[in-house]
């Protein structure tokens, strides 16, 4: 079903999106907030439409962006979150474990594995 080739990088896309969307879920649920909607309907469309997308040479242009657009704005709203509930002084321990900076650094796995099906469908060419 998928090209041999991206099988691979897509899957691991799939299980990062999966991941993220099933722990964001664990942290809010049940979503009583309109603005914990948004980043739930953003992982349920980059973990079951875009590996379909990516899987496409008319579409992986567009996977990648929405991709991109994800990553960036997760990183924005979870960066805000942690600075809306920032308690105590700012150490380098409290910057690493009382933060979403992991779940951020997972997000940006995300880019490496879309660059990988990108450069897979649309290779670079030499000059």
């Amino acid at each position: 079903m998928f090209e041999k080739q991206i099988r691979a990088p897509i899957l691991a896309l799939f299980l990062i999106s999966l991941g993220g969307l099933l722990l964001h879920l664990r942290i809010h649920w049940p979503p009583k907030e309109v603005s914990v909607w948004l980043p739930a309907i953003f992982g349920v469309v980059t973990t079951f439409v875009l590996p379909f997308m990516f899987n496409n040479a008319k579409t992986v242009a567009w996977a990648y962006l929405i991709n991109l657009a994800a990553v960036i704005v997760g990183t924005i709203a979870m960066a805000n979150f942690s600075l809306e509930n920032w308690q105590g002084p700012v150490t380098i321990k409290g910057l690493v474990l009382q933060t979403t900076l992991a779940d951020i650094l997972i997000l940006w796995a995300k880019l490496p594995l879309a660059q990988i099906i990108l450069r897979c469908w649309r290779p670079v060419k030499n000059s």
